[in-house]
């Protein structure tokens, strides 16, 4: 009875200081000290022991929760102090928790609009560029006739260089440089283009593309090896452009691309750019039938800012002029070629597949024009700059400069001059294929093309003949055999007076293609599996004034126009898209001296 009192009595005299130790522990249980003290479980131990009543510990347990809670104690900061004690902050469970899955979310989001959630998987952006490109070798001779005429002025060297003096009586007169046509000869040439592809947005994309070349040439990206005594070579942007298509079936290109029409190399070469605008559709009627067509402006030539402004005459301070020429800077002369083409394409039966379109190409302010009269001393006249910028073979010319000889010495006076194109060039064409492919392995492609200059006038060209004066028309070459006549200033003797103009205006070509290789574009969008093959036999014929020479074929003749035969090549895939060929060209000129040239094209080219 007696220790029942003395517990009592120690009951109550402890019972202050265990409750304030208890409360001391809940409150200063920071989670470092709580991994060593439980203080719930100390005071569960307090209850159990009758030390403390369960309503004393629940206010004691809520009581350190409402204190602990809303106080966010400052962080320790970590570092080295002076004595070498490394402190490391702590960062609480919580916490680290809360970091842990705001980067795992963040990195999650990233990981899926990159596309680099999934093993394997690239960037987003990546999948919207596409590389694309082409590597060719070729070894080239030419084989020239014996019989060939050796009187054919490099007109292209001229138009592109200095003025050339025509009157061979001035003293110290050079001739101009001739083609060769006698001498064989053989080169090796590399093709090498490099491009990207780009789909910007579900109707938006864009392709640039890098390539070879000796030059500026718009209708070849060969390098002639060895051209620079081994030096580098030039790379030259071939295609840049932007391509909108704001509705199905509808393309909208701008900038320089791929021919955008139905036509073959009768008419363009297969390399050539087109810089300007094209609107491209096609409309499905069916299953067999389809509508096409094609639109479009491209500027062939744009007038340098400055043309005229050197050696323009300027006018006198006071006194009469008597200048008979206009004063510089010149007037703009740019050409563009304005086009449109429509056709069909339609499946009579299965495996057979016909294309029908008509197309008319006007060349605006293409013809060379006669200038102002110009002083046989002057650097520029007023209609330079209608002479071709690039030309090949073919086409009929004409002096542009009306030259004011020297007073002094009218007969001996130098006469520089450039050449222009004579006639005008409104180009009518009509393009035709046929399909018809059994199986995969073997198919049959027989086209036939035509085009007709409508812009051409023989008369202005040939004009009218007289035994004293000749022919009276523009035309230089393209000339029909000389003429002997008597000599006016001596009875007793005769001369020899130029031909006649003897070229024409119109063209066409036909082609066979066997094979499982039918469609090899020039533009490097095939493809071919080992073991794929093609024949190819064609014949041609093209006037000299029915296209633009500088924009035809560059492998037949001697590249251009006023040409006609026929061509036999193959090729064969020795490897994915890696084709080894052979291809033998053999023409001879239409009108004009005779010209007969054979080349033999061996080519190797793969692409990716």
């Amino acid at each position: 009875m007696q220790s029942r009192h003395l517990h009592d009595h120690l009951h109550l005299r402890l019972k202050p200081a265990l409750l304030a130790c208890a409360a001391g522990l809940a409150v200063m249980a920071t989670p470092a000290f709580a991994q060593q003290v439980d203080s719930n479980k100390l005071l569960e131990i307090m209850v159990a022991k009758g030390l403390v009543t369960r309503a004393e510990a629940d206010a004691m347990i809520g009581e350190a929760s409402s204190r602990s809670a809303p106080q966010a104690q400052a962080p320790i900061q970590g570092g080295v102090a002076a004595d070498g004690t490394q402190t490391i902050p702590y960062v609480p469970q919580v916490v680290r928790d809360q970091i842990t899955e705001q980067v795992k979310s963040q990195l999650a989001s990233q990981a899926q609009a990159e596309g680099w959630s999934k093993p394997g998987e690239t960037p987003e952006w990546t999948r919207r560029i596409t590389l694309y490109g082409d590597v060719r070798a070729r070894f080239e001779p030419r084989f020239f006739d014996k019989g060939n005429a050796d009187i054919f002025p490099n007109y292209s060297a001229i138009n592109s260089g200095s003025a050339q003096n025509i009157n061979d009586k001035t003293a110290g007169y050079v001739p101009p440089a001739f083609l060769n046509t006698l001498e064989n000869r053989q080169r090796t040439q590399l093709r090498a283009r490099l491009g990207l592809r780009a789909q910007v947005s579900d109707w938006i994309s864009a392709n640039v593309r890098i390539a070879t070349g000796n030059d500026r040439s718009p209708v070849s990206t060969n390098q002639t090896l060895g051209a620079f005594g081994g030096g580098g070579y030039e790379v030259w942007l071939d295609r840049a452009s932007i391509r909108l298509t704001p509705v199905k079936d509808v393309n909208i290109d701008l900038g320089r691309f791929g021919n955008p029409f139905f036509t073959t190399d009768l008419l363009f070469d297969p390399d050539m750019g087109f810089d300007g605008i094209a609107v491209t559709g096609r409309k499905s009627v069916n299953d067999r039938i389809a509508f096409f067509g094609t639109a479009g402006a491209f500027p062939v030539f744009n007038t340098d800012l400055n043309f005229g402004s050197r050696n323009a005459p300027s006018a006198p301070d006071s006194g009469a002029d008597t200048y008979p020429g206009i004063r510089g800077p010149y007037k703009s002369q740019d050409r563009y070629l304005f086009a449109a083409q429509a056709g069909v394409e339609f499946k009579p039966v299965d495996k057979v597949t016909a294309r029908l379109a008509g197309a008319y190409f006007h060349y605006d302010n293409i013809q060379g024009k006669l200038s102002a009269p110009c002083q046989y001393y002057e650097v520029v006249c007023s209609t330079d700059a209608t002479r071709p910028a690039f030309q090949q073979f073919g086409n009929t010319l004409f002096p542009i400069r009306n030259v004011i000889p020297d007073p002094l010495d009218p007969v001996g006076s130098p006469e520089n001059q450039y050449f222009g194109l004579a006639s005008k060039f409104r180009v009518l064409n009509v393009h035709a294929a046929v399909d018809f492919e059994p199986s995969s392995k073997f198919g049959m492609r027989l086209e036939g093309d035509f085009v007709k200059n409508l812009g051409w006038d023989r008369n202005l060209l040939r004009g009218t003949y007289t035994q004293t004066g000749g022919w009276s028309g523009r035309a230089i070459n393209n000339l029909g055999s000389a003429i002997r006549v008597p000599d006016p200033k001596d009875s007793t003797k005769t001369i020899l007076q130029p031909g006649g103009y003897e070229g024409g205006n119109t063209g066409w070509q036909a082609r066979l293609t066997v094979g499982s290789a039918l469609s090899l574009s020039a533009d490097g969008d095939w493809t071919v599996k080992r073991g794929g093959w093609n024949l190819i036999l064609a014949y041609r014929r093209l006037e000299s004034d029915a296209v633009v020479d500088a924009f035809a074929d560059s492998d037949f003749g001697l590249g251009g126009t006023n040409v006609k035969g026929w061509y036999l090549g193959g090729n064969y895939a020795i490897g994915r898209n890696t084709m080894l060929g052979a291809r033998w060209v053999s023409s001879d000129e239409i009108a004009g001296p005779p010209l007969s040239v054979d080349r033999l094209f061996l080519d190797l080219v793969t692409r990716f």
